[in-house]
């Protein structure tokens, strides 16, 4: 849910965390639109009462009314609560029809937490009790919530950056060898651009894997008018043998316009033999370079085409 929330529901979200913990709230109402007034001040009166009635109860008897939830589980909780509110709040959330049923996202959290509405009124009113500590736990709400806007503002930086990107690997994105592939992942990439050129992909090795010092390789290669071969050769990027997925990511700068190519393998090793097992998956393979955009590629296409055109026209 979290990778879906907009950024004015985070936003939303960490406001409403500040607005239990200050009078200022009235404030905060008093700019609101009409129809969102009401909603809030729903949600308002009933936290005060629930307030109202903990010191109450808390009063007499403090010790005798454990919560089921420890401080730490009940701060995750209105975190869940909060992020649920503010989803709910976003004006992208359809609000009519059958399937708009708050009431079912509100339940999720209290099965997840395996809690009773009564049992979730008992935690606030204990936690409650003592404002130094409740002001402390939602400190740590607000904090969570900041974190949470932090990520997806680098989630959609990221996104933004692959959408605008063109990907230089021209063979399929994800791989399982040996379940249903051979190991076919060494690449040559025509280059020409100027830039820093990135290989970048997620990779898991099986514990029957028997590759030996398994590692990225990379290299920009070129042949002058001898034949003779040459390559500039980026730092090897060794994998580590687990059994989940790790991203790994090489870059280095192109040498200059006389190379050609980009050459390397995802998945090389060491071993002498030229028979053992091989067992590991690859996915999400990103070979770019910022330089080189979708309207650059299609500039690049159109020089060819004239090229060849004009060739045809001399012959």
């Amino acid at each position: 849910m979290i990778s879906y929330l907009p950024l004015n529901c985070l936003k939303r979200l960490k406001k409403r965390a500040k607005f239990i913990l200050s009078l200022g709230i009235l404030i905060d109402l008093l700019s609101l639109p009409s129809d969102k007034k009401k909603h809030f001040m729903n949600k308002i009166f009933y936290f005060c009462i629930c307030i109202g009635f903990t010191f109450l109860i808390s009063c007499n008897d403090n010790n005798k009314n454990q919560p089921k939830l420890d401080q730490q589980q009940f701060t995750n909780m209105l975190i869940d609560i909060h992020i649920v509110d503010g989803t709910l709040s976003s004006k992208n959330i359809y609000r009519t029809g059958k399937n708009y049923r708050p009431s079912y996202y509100y339940n999720s959290i209290y099965k997840k937490y395996d809690l009773t509405r009564n049992q979730f009124d008992s935690c606030v009113a204990f936690y409650s009790n003592n404002t130094k500590n409740f002001t402390v736990l939602y400190d740590k709400v607000i904090d969570s919530l900041n974190r949470l806007e932090t990520k997806y503002r680098i989630q959609v930086k990221n996104d933004r950056m692959e959408r605008d990107t063109v990907n230089l690997w021209n063979k399929k994105a994800h791989w399982r060898v040996p379940k249903r592939d051979k190991n076919t992942l060494d690449f040559a990439i025509p280059i020409s651009q100027k830039g820093l050129y990135t290989i970048s992909a997620l990779i898991k090795i099986f514990n029957d894997d028997q590759t030996d010092k398994p590692k990225i390789e990379a290299y920009f290669w070129k042949k002058d008018s001898l034949g003779e071969e040459f390559k500039v050769s980026f730092m090897p990027l060794p994998i580590i043998k687990e059994m989940k997925f790790k991203k790994y990511e090489a870059q280095m700068e192109y040498p200059d316009s006389t190379y050609t190519e980009l050459r390397g393998n995802l998945f090389a090793g060491e071993n002498d033999l030229t028979e053992f097992t091989q067992h590991f998956e690859v996915k999400d393979i990103m070979i770019f370079n910022p330089q080189i955009r979708p309207d650059s590629v299609l500039i690049i296409k159109e020089l060819e085409e004239k090229e060849k055109m004009e060739l045809q026209r001399l012959r």
